[in-house]
C-alpha cells in the first residue's frame, strides 16, 4: 500500500511539473492541487459521517 501511494505521489508530481513547464506559471498546477485537496475533503466527510448500515433481505 505504501508503495502504490509512493508511486502516485511521484507520477502527480511529474505530471505538475509537466503542467507547470508547458504554462510557465505555479497557478495552474496549484489551482489543480487546491481542486483535488477539496475533493478529498468532500470524499472524506461523506466516508466519516457516522451512520449505520441495515440490511433489508431480512
Amino acid at each position: 500500500m505504501a508503495q502504490s501511494v509512493g508511486y502516485l505521489m511521484a507520477a502527480a508530481s511529474l505530471l505538475l511539473g509537466i503542467l507547470h513547464d508547458s504554462t510557465g506559471s505555479w497557478t495552474l498546477p496549484l489551482v489543480v492541487l487546491v481542486a483535488l485537496g477539496a475533493a478529498m475533503a468532500a470524499a472524506g466527510y461523506g466516508a466519516g459521517r457516522n451512520r449505520l448500515v441495515r440490511c433489508s433481505a431480512r
